[in-house]
C-alpha cells in the first residue's frame, strides 16, 4: 500500500466501510459548505457541486450524478506516491471515495461502487468463465520489466478512441510529438518481452486547444467540460504529473492531464543531465488514461508510482503493462 492510502486509511479509520456494512438506501441530507471533508460524506449527505478536501490536500469538484472522477499521479523517486484516487457520485446514496484499496464516503455509496468496480475487473478466460483473481495481479518481490506480471485496472476504458488536444500554454519543452508517442505505446499491436498483443485503445491528437485542463494545482480534479486536453501548469511537489478521467459505468468520456512547470524536462530523442523524460512519464500517464493503476515501487514497470530522471526505459512496456492494456482492450 502507498505512504498516501495509509496516510488516509489511518485518517479515515472511523468511516472505512466494509462489503457486508449496513448502509441507509438514499441519502437524508445534503452536504453543507462548498469544500466537503470525506468524513461529512460519511453521513450518506447528497452534493449538489462541492469540492471534496481529502487529508492530503487534494480537492476535486464533485462530478454530475453518475459519474465517477479519478485523478492517478506520477511521482519522481524520492517523493510520496500520493495514490490513485476515484471519487462516485452515485446520486440519491451519497459519494464513494477510493485511494489506493482504502474506500471512505457513505456506507451506501460505498458499497453499490464497490461491486460495481470488482464487476468491471473481473476478466474472462478462455472458456468465458468469469475469474476474479485475474484482473488485478500484485508484485511480490523485485522483478525485471520482463519477468514481472503485475497489473491493476482502475474500472473503466474507453469505448472509442480518445480525441486530445494540447495546450502549450506556460509549456517547459514542446510536448506534442513526445506525448503522442507516449500514448501510442500502448496501441494497435504491442510488442514487448517477445510477446505481441493486439490492443483495440487508441487515441487521436486534435491540434492546439489553449483551454484549461481539468486537472488542479493540487492535483485534484476540476469541473469536466466535454474536451480532453494535456498542458502544463503547477502540481504539489514531487508530482510529475496526473491524469484526471471522467467515466460512467465503467465508460470513460474524458481524460485530461497535467505536466508540472516546476522540474526540467527532456521531449529529445535521447535525454542527459537532470531531467524528467517527457515521452516516458507521458507513457505512463497514458496508461492511466486508458485505465491502468500502479504497480509496486520495485516492479520495473512502467506502471510503477515514480519515476528518475532520463528514465527512457519508461518508453517500452514490461510484461504486466502488455497483459495489464491486453485484459481491458
Amino acid at each position: 500500500m502507498t505512504a498516501g492510502a495509509v496516510a488516509l486509511g489511518i485518517a479515515l479509520t472511523s468511516v472505512v466501510i466494509g462489503i457486508g456494512a449496513a448502509a441507509p438506501a438514499v441519502a437524508a441530507t445534503t452536504c453543507s459548505g462548498d469544500r466537503v471533508t470525506v468524513q461529512q460524506l460519511a453521513s450518506g449527505c447528497a452534493v449538489a457541486s462541492p469540492t471534496v478536501v481529502l487529508p492530503d490536500g487534494r480537492q476535486f469538484v464533485v462530478p454530475a450524478a453518475g459519474t465517477t472522477v479519478s485523478a492517478m499521479p506520477v511521482a519522481a523517486t524520492g517523493a510520496d506516491d500520493a495514490g490513485d484516487v476515484s471519487i462516485t457520485n452515485t446520486g440519491r446514496t451519497g459519494v464513494a471515495v477510493r485511494v489506493d484499496d482504502v474506500w471512505s464516503g457513505s456506507a451506501a455509496a460505498v458499497q453499490q461502487e464497490r461491486t460495481a468496480v470488482r464487476a468491471r475487473t473481473a476478466v474472462p478466460d478462455r472458456a468465458g468463465v468469469v475469474s476474479r483473481g485475474a484482473a488485478t495481479t500484485a508484485a511480490t518481490k523485485a522483478a525485471t520489466s520482463c519477468t514481472n506480471t503485475s497489473y491493476t485496472r482502475l474500472g473503466f476504458r474507453w469505448t472509442a478512441p480518445v480525441q486530445w488536444s494540447y495546450n502549450p500554454n506556460n509549456q517547459k519543452v514542446t510536448g506534442p510529438s513526445a506525448i503522442g508517442a507516449g500514448a501510442d505505446a500502448w496501441t494497435g499491436a504491442v510488442t514487448a518481452c517477445g510477446r505481441t498483443i493486439n490492443s483495440t485503445a487508441d487515441q487521436k491528437h486534435l491540434g492546439t486547444l489553449k483551454q484549461s485542463m481539468g486537472v488542479t494545482a493540487t492535483g485534484g480534479c476540476g469541473t469536466a467540460n466535454a474536451s480532453s486536453v494535456v498542458g502544463w501548469g503547477s502540481l504539489p511537489s514531487g508530482t510529475l504529473g496526473v491524469t484526471c478521467v471522467w467515466s460512467r459505468s465503467g465508460t470513460a468520456v474524458e481524460t485530461d492531464q497535467r505536466y508540472s512547470t516546476s522540474v526540467n524536462w527532456s521531449a529529445a530523442a535521447t535525454c542527459s543531465g537532470d531531467r524528467f523524460d517527457l515521452r516516458g512519464v507521458a507513457t505512463h500517464e497514458w496508461g492511466h488514461a486508458y485505465g491502468l493503476g500502479h504497480t509496486a515501487k520495485n516492479s520495473g514497470l512502467v506502471m510503477r508510482p515514480s519515476a528518475t530522471t532520463c528514465d527512457t526505459a519508461q518508453r517500452g512496456l514490461g510484461l504486466g503493462d502488455l497483459m495489464g492494456i491486453d485484459a481491458i482492450y
